[in-house]
This record gives C-alpha cells, structure tokens and sequence, in this order.
C-alpha cells in the first residue's frame, strides 16, 4: 500500500518547505478480504447457540444470530481491520415474532374464508414494502467498520414502487384462485410457484438494484452498474442445469432401480428408489445452490462501486460445489457435528475470493461519520420491525 500523509517537502524552485496538497491518507493498492476465523473455536459458540436455542423452544435464536453473526464479521479482516455487526437481539427476536404472525395469519386466512384470505393478502402486500424497508435500514445501520457505520438512504416510496409490483404478481394468484376454486383448492400453490420461477430473475435484479444503489458508507454514496438483462442471464443459465440436473437424476435413479430390482428382486425397488431420489435430490441442490451462490456473489461485487473503489471477485463454483460436496460428505459422517467447521469453511473460500481496488481519501468517509447516524425515532422503528428477509 501507498500511503501519503501531510508533511514538509522542499520547494526545487524556492528551496522552502511546501506542504502536500491533502491531509488525509491516501491508499493505492488491491486490498484482499481476509477470514481468520476457526473451525474450533466457532464450535463453541455453535454447539452454546445450538443447546440454548434447544431448551428455550427457539427463543434464543434471535441472540444466537447475533453471536453467529459478530463472530464471522469480527473475523472479517479489510486493510488489517475488522468489520462489526452491533444489532440489538431483542430487536430480531421482534421481527421474527411478527413474521411468524403474518405467515400463519396468511396461510389460515384461506380455511377460513375467501374474503378472510383476500383481506389478509391485501393487508400483507401493503405491509411488506414497508417491512422490507426497515429491514434494509436496520442491517445497514448495524454494520461498522473501522469504528463508521453503514448506512442505508433508500426512501419509503420508493421501496413501494421496488416491492409492491412483484408482490402483488406472487400473492394475487393465491387469492384469486382460491376466491374462484374455493379455498380448499390447492391449484394455487402450482400457479404461484409458476409465475415465482417466470418472474424471479426480474424481481431479483430489481431487489437488488434498489438495495446495493442505496447503501452508504459514511457520506460514500454505494453504485450499482449491474442490468436486469445480467440477472436474467444467470437465472437462465441455472435453470438450465436445474433441467440437466434433473434428467440425470431421473436417467440414474431408472438405472439403479433396474440393477436393484435384477439383484435383490423388484419388491425393494420402492424402498431403494426413495434412497437414491434423497441422494440425487441432495446432489443436484448443492450444485444448483454453488452454481448461484458463485455467479450471484461475482455478479453483485462486480458491479458495485463506492466512489473510485471497485471490487474483486475470483469465485469459482465449481471450487465451491467440491468444497459443498465435501463439507456434506463429512457432515453426514459426522452427525452434523462438522457443520461449524464447514460453515467457516466456505466462509474463508468465499471472503478469500473478493478484494477492493481503488483510489481513495480516509477523510472522506469519516466526513459522513454524523451523517450515518439517525434519530431515536428512526432507529428505534428499525430495531422493531428488522426481519430476517434478505433477498
């Protein structure tokens, strides 16, 4: 790294002493991401998060997130500094009751009534908007680094216009079908699954557009170059091995169950078949869930900038698919006692894949420090209603 402070220079006309143009220090290098997290001491606090989410009936999950959570942030190394997450358990805990609320509210609103579920839908959609609003403000709002706060300046209206429309399309078939079919229809799940799939890539560039372009850091405006047309590519390009995957599937689970039947007789053809679907269903999850989890991270990142400074990302999915398969592999032989170490595991891949490149003045950031801050109104809102719907 480049770095520059203020300081005396010789003036070659004058031979006096001439100060630098700026006084903050400017850094001018690629800067990795660095995980130093462990397997063993993550352990820890999985196996105590674990335990007391248990024995308290799922209560304590909202402090388990939050440890979870500042372990894999504190861990989180930039220019030899670490990242933090601040946000209050309570506050999750609140959020997650009321999406608990709304979601049965939802679903049994139908067995009673069609205008019952018609109601209820009218009255989630106008919600939602807004819930994912301040869901936005508080993540931001509760991410630090290098003592600054993220911060997060999207408007309310137009969060409406972001969410509502694809909200509206996912929750109308819903209604309408079971209002026309009768509310013990069940051909509405099929209708809202399809229009789901048809529109995702859409509503996902969407999402995401209006959350990355919202983002501060200090007084640094967050941009984001990505197109609709980026998203759908992707999407396009996973449902096609979503469709390979499942030929494979269905071509090899027809195999083994011809060899099964020919070996040990067709009457333990069912009990094997639901076997080998488990495993192919298993196989092609985690590489339909690499496959996404590489392009979408590479895409966002990409496309993200924060005044001069870019971003690097190297991920490669099939790196990642090894490294799932594996993590899977060891967790079965485990008894799910190897999931902490595998969620660091791909957590150090991950990280270890992005770097940030640029030209950039410290000061510049640390300008907004009182910017980032908001009003006890504002955050005492976001604590409130913060709900674990990160899209």
């Amino acid at each position: 790294m480049i770095s520059l402070a203020r300081q005396d220079l010789d003036d070659p006309a004058t031979g006096e002493a001439a100060p630098l143009a700026t006084a903050e220090i400017l850094q001018c290098e690629e800067q990795p991401l660095r995980f130093t997290g462990s397997g063993n001491e993550y352990f820890r606090i999985w196996a105590v998060n674990l335990a007391l989410t248990v024995l308290t009936l799922g209560v304590y999950s909202a402090w388990a997130k939050v440890r979870r959570l500042q372990y894999f942030y504190r861990h989180t190394m930039l220019d030899d500094a670490a990242f933090d997450y601040v946000a209050s358990p309570v506050a999750i805990l609140r959020g997650r009751i009321i999406a608990v609320a709304l979601s049965v509210l939802y679903y049994l609103a139908f067995d009673f009534s069609a205008i019952a579920g018609l109601v209820v839908t009218l009255a989630l959609a106008i919600a939602l908007p807004w819930l994912l609003w301040q869901s936005s403000r508080f993540k931001a709002c509760n991410t630090r680094y290098r003592g600054l706060t993220f911060g997060f300046d999207g408007r309310l209206g137009e969060a409406y216009r972001t969410y509502l429309p694809p909200i509206a399309v996912l929750l109308s078939p819903s209604a309408i079908a079971a209002f026309v079919l009768g509310v013990k229809s069940q051909m509405w799940l099929g209708l809202l699954s399809l229009l789901g799939i048809v529109a995702l890539p859409v509503f996902h560039a969407l999402f995401r557009r209006f959350i990355q372009s919202n983002l501060r850091y200090g007084k640094a405006r967050f941009g984001f170059a990505a197109k609709t047309s980026d998203f759908v590519r992707v999407w396009l390009k996973g449902m096609g091995v979503v469709v390979a995957v499942g030929l494979g599937v269905g071509s090899l689970t027809g195999l083994l169950l011809g060899l099964v039947g020919l070996l040990l007789g067709y009457n333990n053809i069912g009990l094997a078949g639901i076997g080998v679907w488990a495993l192919g269903t298993s196989l092609g999850y985690i590489l339909i869930g690499s496959y996404y989890t590489a392009r979408f991270q590479k895409l966002l990142w990409e496309k993200t900038t924060i005044g001069d400074i870019g971003f690097r990302c190297d991920i490669s999915a099939r790196r990642l698919l090894r490294i799932q398969c594996e993590n899977t592999l060891l967790v079965l032989l485990t008894l799910g006692l190897y999931r902490p170490f595998a969620a660091i595991r791909v957590a150090r891949y991950r990280l270890g894949c992005m770097a940030v490149s640029g030209y950039w003045h410290l000061g510049d950031f640390c300008a907004g420090a009182t910017q980032s801050r908001r009003g006890a109104t504002g955050e005492s809102a976001a604590e409130f209603f913060e709900m674990d719907v990160g899209l």
